[in-house]
């Protein structure tokens, strides 16, 4: 596995690392900007890559969690999610797209495409109307990760 890291280049590090959950675009802005890296650069792949999983998951994510509740799979696991999600949603769900921009657009840890992503699956919003505003969120968040980071590394 670390010979595999060893070529892949900064920027396809900094992509991936966008789209793993929790860290996304959060974390792999200032890890980019450490290492050195143009942060505009840095900006639009990490934008990429974090929005990456979005269509995947809002097509999916609803469907999944329907389907480990009812096998029993992980119950704990799909209790506390739904839990979780569906307080998020209630504050959601008039706003809608608007909504799910805002929430995606904070920088605030679960505020990010993943959650956005789970609660547009969980809403039904089509996908022609949530990945632009996970997409435009996405944008937001990272261009105020970028600046703070850009400061703070300058």
């Amino acid at each position: 596995m670390s010979d595999l890291l060893r070529h892949i280049s900064l920027e396809m590090y900094v992509l991936l690392l966008a789209a793993v959950p929790l860290i996304e675009l959060r974390g792999a802005i200032p890890l980019g900007i450490g290492l050195g890296l143009n942060p505009w650069e840095v900006y639009i792949i990490s934008v990429i890559g974090s929005t990456l999983p979005a269509p995947f998951l809002i097509l999916l994510f609803r469907k999944i969690l329907d389907f480990m509740e009812k096998h029993n799979i992980m119950k704990w696991f799909t209790d506390f999610l739904n839990n979780h999600i569906y307080k998020k949603s209630k504050k959601l769900k008039a706003a809608n797209i608007l909504g799910i921009y805002l929430f995606v657009a904070v920088p605030l840890p679960s505020t990010g495409a993943y959650t956005g992503s789970a609660l547009s699956s969980i809403l039904n919003i089509r996908l022609k109307y949530a990945l632009p505003a996970i997409f435009l969120g996405n944008m937001t968040a990272g261009l105020i990760v970028m600046m703070l980071s850009h400061a703070v590394f300058r």
